[in-house]
């Protein structure tokens, strides 16, 4: 029996093999997970903080609406916690003085607005119930949490500084997380006693969600330290009791769970790549009569 001639990867040529035939050259080119990321659990657990941060800032601004509904705080203490949050903002974190005086700019362009429309701003939502209140509310700050654009802080460390961003000049978080906290303030802000309060309140939370500084502080030297006071001030703010466990037990899954879970199912992950290249003419193996591509 006469042997057979080499195969050849050429499409239609006429050769003595079946069409799904390879030879053994195929099986060694073929490679698993060549592309694939390898991650460290340290380093996946750091990517969460930026998660956890936004998620530190919308528990205490719900506990500061909570106890200023309830009336344990007054007028006095939103006033005193918003020149509080102004002053971390514009002092602790900026870098020269023309953001510092941008950031006031944009603080006197939000305030005064607030100031004029407070009173129409308490009466809002009048003849809503207080379940309505809360279901809205809380599915508003939920979007906000799971919309928001943490990319932007990941941006800081793989992205030129040429191509970034200026955080002074761009929506903290995008548009759709922006828009679904101011809502939700404006709403919870309808529930207060007083236009004053109704309108100190509306500054607490442009402060917090609108001014670019309250976001993830990823540029400053000193980044876990600012999330430890934020993250012990939200547990201070929940009382130490069943809902501060509840988000000691969230931030735990999401810090540490999720990253771990992560890399366990990355294991299953088999990518294969091999020599399914796309057919090409191929006029030196062209035979009479017939198209030969490879």
């Amino acid at each position: 029996m006469a042997a057979l001639p080499p195969w050849k990867k050429v499409l239609y040529l006429k050769q003595p093999y079946e069409d799904n035939y390879v030879d053994e050259s195929f099986l060694d080119s073929l490679v698993l997970n060549a592309n694939v990321q390898r991650y460290e659990f340290w380093s996946l657990c750091s990517g969460t903080l930026a998660i956890l941060w936004q998620l530190s800032l919308v528990v205490v601004f719900v506990s500061v609406w909570w106890r200023v509904q309830q009336l344990t705080w007054n007028l006095n203490w939103l006033l005193a916690l918003d020149g509080l949050l102004f002053g971390c903002f514009v002092c602790g974190w900026r870098r020269d003085k023309a953001e510092a005086l941008w950031d006031v700019l944009n603080a006197c362009k939000i305030v005064f607005p607030l100031w004029v429309l407070a009173p129409l701003l308490q009466t809002l939502t009048r003849s809503w119930s207080d379940d309505t209140i809360a279901v809205i509310a809380s599915a508003l700050l939920f979007l906000h949490v799971a919309s928001y654009r943490y990319q932007d802080v990941a941006d800081h460390h793989g992205i030129p500084a040429s191509k970034r961003v200026s955080p002074a000049h761009s929506l903290p978080g995008g548009p759709t997380a922006l828009n679904a906290a101011v809502l939700a303030a404006t709403i919870l802000a309808s529930r207060l006693q007083t236009a004053e309060e109704v309108f100190a309140f509306m500054s607490f939370a442009m402060e917090v969600f609108a001014l670019p500084r309250a976001r993830f502080p990823a540029q400053v030297a000193r980044t876990e330290e600012a999330l430890v006071a934020l993250y012990l001030c939200a547990i201070v703010m929940l009382g130490f009791g069943l809902a501060a466990a509840a988000f000691v037990l969230v931030s735990g899954v999401i810090t540490f769970l999720s990253p771990a879970l992560f890399m366990w199912a990355q294991r299953y992950k088999a990518e294969i790549q091999g020599p399914w290249d796309i057919a090409h003419v191929n006029p030196s193996t062209r035979q009479p009569g017939q198209e030969s591509c490879q």
